[in-house]
């Protein structure tokens, strides 16, 4: 039986493992004038912003980011707090990510 168990943990360290955590794809609705604090919120949060866009006809912008779901706790209430409930947001669970060895080992200038 420990023959097995250290069989398959080689095999296993062999294909080099790593962490993954759980993202929201997160839809930002904000007026022009709060757009500053709503990217206050979301960099403190460690969110990946894939795309900002003005919607026709209406002074709101629409940002696209992941927001890890470790991190969206009390999301929604900072983000209209800081605000003034100017700002929106829709989260749906999207996909998993590898965690960056930063985030492991609070070292920014870790290389993977």
């Amino acid at each position: 039986m420990i023959a097995v168990k250290d069989a398959c943990r080689q095999d296993v360290l062999k294909k080099k493992p790593r962490l993954v955590e759980a993202m929201y794809f997160c839809e930002l609705n904000t007026p022009v004038d709060s757009l500053s604090k709503m990217y206050g919120v979301v960099s403190r949060r460690r969110a990946r912003v894939l795309k900002e866009e003005m919607q026709e006809g209406f002074a709101l912008f629409t940002v696209h980011a992941y927001l890890p779901v470790s991190e969206s706790f009390g999301f929604a209430d900072e983000l209209r707090k800081e605000t003034s409930g100017a700002a929106s947001a829709l989260l749906a669970l999207s996909q998993f990510e590898a965690v960056c060895c930063d985030i492991l080992t609070g070292d920014p200038f870790c290389v993977k």
